[in-house]
């Protein structure tokens, strides 16, 4: 009798795995840095061998580093325990940008706060409550479509050339971001999320606390961080309007007098910190929805 022997199975294909990137990694960040200030100092040199006043309207990367950054020392009136030693000083430079930047930063994250803890309950009481729907949804569809960074000055008319009218601006522009994306997460949740735990007897606080809270948080990552790129434009709207602080109101000034590189330099510190709030957005709620990846 003759032995049947298995027929050699067939080599398995492999087939490379598809992996969809949505997020930046450090080092393309970095990358795109690099590719931006190359391009800004080609175009610096181009524009300075067709036009005398070049230096003026798009300086060389080393003209901003020497006049622009050195040009910053007079935005520092001390507060840091450093003496303030005007312009030309690298301290008194460093101490302005420093300064400034934590002023504008400290604003950012309290109205940024304020902006996802209100829109957040907000956005569940009208999820919940059918009297606060009808009262809130028809009034908030008509203020998100109001133009925000136009009423900037508005603020600080009612609340005055304050960190309160600024702060104030930022929860404007954020909450309603924030209470849109709540209102849509809710709607988009399965039914049987809901449906199950009213079967074992949990109650409506205990449903939108414990289950639709967590369960909308995934979706909330994007609208999130658009929250935050909405507090930092607020944040440089409302300091240009009266306000004596903040990388906006150095903006402004430098934008005031046309002197572009320091503009240059502020604005990179300001895309900076603006940059990391959204990496430290981003890593909070990945923090908070890891039980979903």
């Amino acid at each position: 009798m003759t032995a049947v022997h298995p027929a050699p199975a067939a080599n398995p294909v492999r087939r490379s795995k598809l992996v969809l990137r949505t997020r930046a990694k450090t080092s393309s960040i970095l990358g795109g840095l690099l590719v931006g200030l190359l391009a800004w100092e080609l175009a610096a040199r181009v524009m300075a061998a067709t036009n005398e006043q070049a230096d003026r309207v798009l300086p060389s990367l080393a003209t901003v580093a020497r006049r622009g950054f050195l040009g910053l020392g007079h935005y520092y009136s001390g507060g840091l325990g450093v003496a303030a030693g005007g312009d030309g000083e690298i301290v008194s430079a460093a101490a302005a940008l420093v300064y400034n930047g934590l002023v504008t930063t400290g604003r950012v994250a309290i109205g940024l706060v304020l902006a996802v803890a209100a829109g957040t309950v907000l956005g569940l009481l009208v999820a919940a409550v059918r009297p606060v729907r009808l009262g809130v949804s028809g009034a908030a569809e008509l203020m998100r479509m109001l133009p925000a960074l136009a009423m900037a000055p508005l603020f600080t008319l009612w609340f005055g050339a304050t960190s309160t009218a600024s702060v104030v601006f930022i929860v404007f522009g954020a909450a309603f971001i924030v209470l849109i994306a709540v209102l849509n997460a809710v709607a988009n949740l399965a039914p049987q999320i809901t449906e199950y735990p009213r079967t074992l007897g949990v109650s409506t606080r205990s449903l939108y606390v414990r289950v639709i809270l967590p369960a909308i948080l995934p979706e909330l990552r994007g609208p999130l961080m658009f929250a935050g790129l909405v507090a930092w434009t607020s944040v440089l709207a409302s300091e240009m309007y009266g306000l004596e602080s903040g990388l906006g109101w150095m903006l402004n000034d430098t934008l005031r007098f046309s002197q572009i590189d320091r503009m240059f330099v502020v604005a990179v510190v300001f895309s900076a910190l603006a940059l990391t709030t959204m990496k430290v957005v981003g890593a909070l709620v990945n923090r908070a929805t890891r039980w979903n990846s």
